[in-house]
Formats: C-alpha cells, structure tokens, sequence
C-alpha cells in the first residue's frame, strides 16, 4: 500500500512539473510574439489563431522588387502602430529566418 502511495505521489509531482513547464513555455512564446503583424507559423501561429497573440496594426514593405531582401522577405517599416488599443512602435526583432515584425507598446514612465 505504501508504494502505490509512493508511485502516485510521484506521478503527480512530475504531471504538475510538466504541466508548469507547458504553462511557461506558452506564456514566454505569447510574450515573445505579442503585437506580431504578420501571420506567425508554427507554434506561435497556432497561439495567434487562437487569439493568444495579439495582433499589431505595423506596415510592411510593399510587394515591390526593390523593397524586398535578397531572401524575397518583405522588411518591417518604422513607424507608428497599435496593439491592444495601446500606442507603439513598430520593430523588427530575430534574426535571420525568425525576423519578425512587431509592435512595441510605449511605455510612459511615472515622471511624466
């Protein structure tokens, strides 16, 4: 009797470990991507169709030859944007392949 206890004290503990850590990873993925404008693939295209992450109001680069990379990826143009209701700025954040443009809320200090 004692060791099925042990067993299923054991089996809980480790549920609620990866549980946590499922937990963590999502809302790190959502921090990550929040304000993201464009469609996001993967993991956190999943999560932006679902309505975790926000969308951001920033404009691309036109669908024109001499605005795009030598990757053929349109770039992200600075400039304002919102997010949530919330006045920002847009930003390109990554690198490489996982560059992706994103809307940054400003934040107002309390000396203001």
């Amino acid at each position: 009797m004692k060791i099925r206890r042990t067993i299923l004290v054991c089996m809980i503990g480790l549920f609620s470990w990866g549980l946590a850590g499922g937990v963590a990873a999502v809302l790190r993925t959502i921090g990550i991507y929040s304000g993201a404008c464009e469609k996001l693939s993967g993991f956190p295209g999943v999560l932006q169709a679902a309505g975790f992450v926000p969308k951001g109001t920033c404009k691309l680069e036109p669908d024109d030859d001499k605005y795009k990379d030598k990757d053929k990826k349109k770039r992200c143009l600075p400039g304002e944007c919102t997010v949530n209701g919330k006045k920002g700025t847009c930003v390109e954040e990554g690198s490489g392949d996982g560059a992706v443009c994103v809307c940054r809320p400003k934040k107002i200090s309390r000396d203001e």
